[in-house]
């Protein structure tokens, strides 16, 4: 059987209803809702009491819609245990390779054959070490993870903070 269009049979119609309504359902996040915290142009922090047509009353104060750079929502926070073990590795194995040559060369009278294997060894066991303690650290570190929402009003689009 030959079909006509044959790129028509993969895209049905309802796959583009579907679609519109994720669209929808993915833009109508709002963070004029009382008691989430907002940061307004990237410098302004408050949690809304309440919203209105022409701005959102935070705790910091009124800030107007029209006035408004940016606007995002807070929504929980995150750690950062990754970026702590890295800097952790890299400064633990620097400092243990580091350790690991000057015991080498305080030692040894002549005779380094024992140090390529102390410094490859010092550096992974300090890496290792001062890594792990690096990401303990960071899975303690908290920040907050910001996500932008249009701006009431028409402008959607996110400004640099620096307005340029």
């Amino acid at each position: 059987m030959q079909m006509k269009n044959p790129g028509m049979a993969i895209v049905k119609p309802r796959c583009g209803i579907v679609g519109v309504f994720l669209l929808l359902a993915a833009t109508s996040v709002s963070a004029q809702q009382p008691g989430d915290t907002v940061r307004v142009s990237g410098a302004r922090v408050g949690v809304v009491f309440e919203a209105d047509s022409s701005g959102l009353l935070l705790s910091s104060g009124y800030a107007p819609y029209a006035e408004m750079r940016s606007l995002e929502v807070r929504r929980g926070t995150r750690g950062h245990a990754g970026r702590g073990f890295k800097y952790g590795f890299v400064a633990g194995g620097v400092l243990g390779a580091a350790g690991a040559v000057v015991l080498c060369a305080s030692y040894s009278e002549g005779g380094y054959g024992w140090c390529t294997g102390g410094v490859l060894t010092f550096g992974a066991v300090g890496g290792l070490s001062v890594g792990v303690a690096g990401a303990l650290i960071g899975f303690l570190v908290r920040s907050d993870i910001w996500v932008p929402v249009p701006i009431p009003g028409g402008l959607a689009l996110r400004l640099p903070v620096g307005g340029r």
